[in-house]
């Protein structure tokens, strides 16, 4: 035994002659070895090839023997892999993992990390580390079959498809040519087959799928929403945006809200197209003030200028009293007495979500039209929201849940960037909104706290001007004997009195001086409009015109 222990010994210390770190590779008489910093020998010179790889940190040393087999030591010359077993021991760690990367072995590659695991055995033709997740391999000699790996070496898609993309949330299984995809998770189960035109990670455990042409969602072995839209989008926080016949819709996340899990439509021939939508009715005694009469009228038209109005009043629970009222006489106003044709004003009476995601697309393609010459008025009357964590703005459609407002609210940070996006001359935004959670009757919306929440001011980009009706935790109040909101009735008394011809400096002057009076006297609170310009308009806004 005593014989055995000193062999052993020997037989150490002819490779290990120190316990130093290796630092170099170092040649003797026709052979290779590696010493550390004092130049002495950590591996004597046996080898007849060596090279220093350099992994994360950790030192690791590629050797070969006359028999052409690869094998490796890490810094302190102990072996990981011995010769014999493989062709070759290759180094690649495109992230902060411990992998050695790619070993070959009768004319196949794998996958091995600096401890000796083998993690993916060398049956594969090619490998690709190309994510973060997993890892790609092809099947030997066919580089047009693909499958993948995870990274603790689990199989997770068999290597039977045409190519695999690698994401965070999934692996998408696909023949670009064949025009089919599937995909699995990462526990290498499938969950949407491969028979599909598209499939893309929505959220959670949903997938955005394509038809013949129609998009839907995929989930729990099904179609939960059949492939009937002509456009959909992935999910962002529980919503997503959809399109069918032109019309713009909201859907809430399936998988938390199962009242929006469709049963698919039969196909009708010749089905009738929906009837268009009318105009919305209000329950409120329409407009006969001293500005909904004696309207001035432009001697010119306003070419370049295109007008998008929202005016929501009727919310299930919470109507905007006289808010049809003003969007309605606010558009009298852009066509007769800033001379903006009709057809350059779009009207969207109880907006959803939809309607909203469409005025801004609209605005889009008109920007994209007249490249830099067209100029925007977008005028806003309903109910404002606070996302009380964040306290950020959101404008409500009138499909929207204040008690969700981050999901199914526009948020007007959104708004100001994508108009601000826009190759625009000008820009003009006017919200008869506040945004503290109470309605134009100082109550509190009913998924609000009682005390009254200051937003954060958001700050226009652009060549913009926003101004609004209210600032901080104020509320913009109706004006009841004139049957319109007290901001747009003071907007439209000003353009009345001056004909239009009024520069925004003295507009936004005069209409908050009589919002200021009016609110302590007729409403015995404070109501202060604010006029906030982007910072490229600050210099020149005040002396601009809206016609």
């Amino acid at each position: 035994m005593k014989k055995i222990v000193i062999l052993l010994f020997i037989l150490m210390a002819g490779i290990l002659t120190a316990t130093a770190q290796i630092v170099k590779v170092k040649e003797a008489n026709g052979k290779w070895g590696f010493v550390d910093a004092n130049d002495n020998w950590v591996v004597k010179p046996i080898y007849a090839e060596a090279s220093w790889l350099w992994n994360k940190g950790v030192g690791t040393f590629q050797l070969r023997k006359t028999d052409k087999t690869e094998g490796m030591l890490n810094a302190k010359g102990e072996i990981i892999f011995p010769q014999g077993k493989y062709e070759c021991i290759g180094e690649y760690n495109p992230y902060p993992r411990p992998y050695i990367g790619i070993i070959e072995a009768n004319k196949g590659c794998g996958v091995a990390t600096t401890d000796g695991k083998v993690i993916i055995p060398c049956r594969y033709g090619n490998i690709l580390f190309l994510h973060k997740k997993a890892i790609q391999v092809s099947a030997v000699r066919r580089d047009d079959v693909w499958g993948a790996w995870s990274y603790d070496g689990k199989e997770l898609v068999p290597c039977k498809y045409r190519y695999v993309t690698v994401q965070d949330n999934c692996l998408i299984v696909c023949d670009e040519e064949r025009n089919t995809y599937g995909a699995y998770d990462y526990n290498g189960k499938m969950v949407v087959p491969y028979e599909y035109n598209l499939v893309e990670w929505a959220a959670d455990d949903i997938y955005l799928i394509k038809k013949n042409g129609k998009f839907g969602y995929y989930a729990q072995g099904r179609e939960i929403i059949p492939c009937i839209y002509d456009d959909a989008k992935p999910f962002t926080n529980d919503v997503a945006v959809v399109k069918q016949d032109g019309e713009v819709k909201m859907l809430k996340n399936p998988l938390k809200n199962a009242a929006q899990i469709q049963v698919q439509e039969p196909v009708i021939a010749n089905k009738e197209k929906k009837k268009a939508k009318g105009p919305a009715v209000s329950r409120y005694p329409k407009p006969n003030s001293d500005v909904d009469k004696n309207i001035p009228v432009a001697n010119k038209q306003a070419e370049n200028t295109f007008v998008f109005i929202i005016c929501n009043e009727n919310y299930p629970d919470a109507p905007v009293p006289y808010s049809l009222n003003d969007g309605r006489m606010f558009r009298e106003y852009c066509q007769k007495t800033l001379g903006v044709p009709k057809a350059h004003i779009n009207m969207y009476e109880d907006a959803t979500f939809g309607n909203i995601i469409t005025a801004v697309e609209k605005m889009k393609s008109i920007a994209e039209a007249y490249e830099g010459e067209a100029s925007v008025i977008f005028y806003y009357a309903g109910h404002g929201f606070p996302d009380d964590k964040q306290a950020t703005a959101y404008l409500l459609p009138i499909d929207g849940d204040a008690s969700s407002i981050t999901t199914t609210g526009y948020s007007l940070a959104k708004l100001y960037k994508e108009i601000a996006s826009l190759k625009l001359k000008s820009s003009v935004v006017f919200l008869d909104a506040c945004f503290s959670g109470a309605k134009r009757e100082d109550e509190m919306l009913t998924s609000a706290r009682g005390v009254a929440i200051k937003v954060k001011e958001e700050a226009p980009q652009g060549n913009m001007l926003v101004f609004s009706a209210a600032q901080g935790d104020e509320t913009a109040h109706q004006l009841e004997e004139k049957h319109h909101g007290l901001f747009t009735y003071c907007l439209l008394k000003e353009l009345q009195a001056t004909q239009g011809e009024i520069d925004l400096g003295t507009l936004t002057d005069n209409v908050t001086k009589q919002v200021k009076r009016q609110s302590v006297v007729i409403n015995n609170k404070r109501q202060t409009p604010t006029a906030i310009p982007s910072q490229a308009f600050a210099d020149s806004w005040r002396n601009m015109k809206l016609k």
